[in-house]
């Protein structure tokens, strides 16, 4: 019993510091899409008007070389052209600006 409570007592702060990780999240509308060179905030979201960390930009970025890259780029392309709500999940870098870390096409 000791050791079955010990199990879910790490479960439970594993879960709860991974999710200290992400500075923001909102869901929204995609308004705006820029893009620009690979690694300089290569692929910039807005959404309507919602902030998508504390204190950052009003955009959030991936770069050409962050893992997952095309799939990230064509989901939000692909929620920008159906109209459809996503849900972004962002953590600051070093310098402030918001990087998304996670995206859930909604609806």
């Amino acid at each position: 019993m000791i050791k079955q409570l010990a199990l879910v007592a790490g479960l439970v702060l594993a879960a709860s510091a991974n999710a200290q990780q992400w500075d923001g999240s909102n869901t929204g509308q995609i308004t705006t899409i820029d893009v620009t060179n690979a690694e300089n905030f290569g692929f910039r979201v807005y959404l309507d008007g919602r902030p998508l960390c504390t204190n950052g930009p009003a955009w959030a970025y991936l770069n050409g070389s962050d893992s997952n890259y095309k799939t990230y780029v064509s989901l939000l392309m692909m929620a920008r052209a159906m109209d459809r709500p996503v849900l972004i999940y962002t953590s600051k870098d070093q310098y402030g600006y918001c990087k998304i870390g996670y995206v859930s096409m909604q609806g």
